[in-house]
């Protein structure tokens, strides 16, 4: 099972989806690999720009046994290609449920504030990315502004 995994893992990042996916499909029957299955033709359909196609898939992985990694990876999956494709207010819920379940996890934290704009929330958008550059960069010049970045990301609006 795990070599089938592996060698549809490497079909995939090679650009042979299809075979890669053909591979996948004989895991489905395998209550063990069969979460696992799912993700990886997720991820086919979205490197191969079928989105559409991918979120069913992601839906069944999430309802399988995956290991904390791999639901992370799913989740995240499953809320940017909703919000790739307009579905901002599902992409919302799935971007909030990763980030709760996850909240280590920053790489989320842009494609939300993504969806925070698509959504129309400028606001909480910008002050999304006002706190992660703050909070991850090593520029000395950001950081010598760290402090007032962050008080003006707390409020956009405000006059001083």
């Amino acid at each position: 099972m795990e070599s089938v995994l592996e060698e549809a893992i490497a079909l995939r990042q090679s650009g042979q989806y299809e075979e890669s996916r053909r591979r996948l499909n004989t895991l489905l029957y395998n209550e063990d690999c069969k979460a696992k299955a799912h993700l990886q033709i997720a991820w086919s359909y979205d490197n191969e720009g079928r989105e559409h196609e991918a979120i069913v898939h992601y839906e069944s992985a999430l309802s399988g046994l995956l290991s904390k990694q791999e639901r992370f990876d799913a989740l995240f999956g499953l809320a940017s290609t909703l919000r790739s494709i307009g579905s901002y207010k599902e992409a919302l819920h799935y971007f909030e449920l990763t980030l709760a379940e996850y909240p280590n996890e920053i790489e989320a934290k842009p494609f939300y504030a993504m969806c925070l704009y698509n959504l129309g929330r400028h606001k909480e958008a910008t002050a999304l990315l006002l706190e992660l550059l703050v909070s991850t960069t090593n520029h000395e010049s950001i950081k010598a502004y760290q402090q007032a970045i962050i008080l003006y990301a707390k409020d956009l609006d405000k006059r001083w």
